[in-house]
């Protein structure tokens, strides 16, 4: 079933998203959790939640693999190179947000110290990931 180009490249980009979390998921499943440096995820589910969960994903994900063939949606690559430019400018985005000035609004200043601290880190931090950006071009 062909559709209208606008809503195929809608309905791509809701596929998209919905097989990324869906390959998330599983592997958070199969790896038992994920490392971070302030949230990181514990497993905390039986062996038999894992299991029903982890077929119920893969059951998303044979679904999906129906509707991209029943709308005949087409592959469209994209270039590692883009994906990575993409997540260095969202890091950058997230630093520069980061910054005391932006930080207002919470009823609490920054100490002297503090404020000073976190602006030189978020300095170096947004000029790595210019640094970062610029080995991609």
């Amino acid at each position: 079933m062909q559709l209208h180009e606008f809503h195929a490249r809608s309905l791509e980009s809701s596929v998209n998203l919905a097989d990324e979390a869906a390959r998330r998921m599983e592997r958070l499943l199969l790896d038992g959790g994920q490392e971070g440096l302030v949230r990181p995820i514990t497993d905390t589910l039986s062996a038999e939640v894992r299991e029903k969960f982890l077929a119920q994903v893969r059951e998303l994900r044979r679904m999906l693999v129906q509707l991209v063939g029943l709308f005949s949606l087409t592959e469209h690559p994209v270039d590692l190179r883009q994906v990575l430019a993409a997540e260095v400018s969202a890091l950058w985005v997230i630093f520069e947000d980061s910054r005391p000035a932006r930080m207002r609004g919470y009823g609490q200043e920054f100490s002297p110290e503090a404020k000073t601290a976190l602006e030189d880190l978020v300095d170096r931090l947004a000029k790595h990931t210019f640094a970062m950006g610029a080995t991609l071009h």
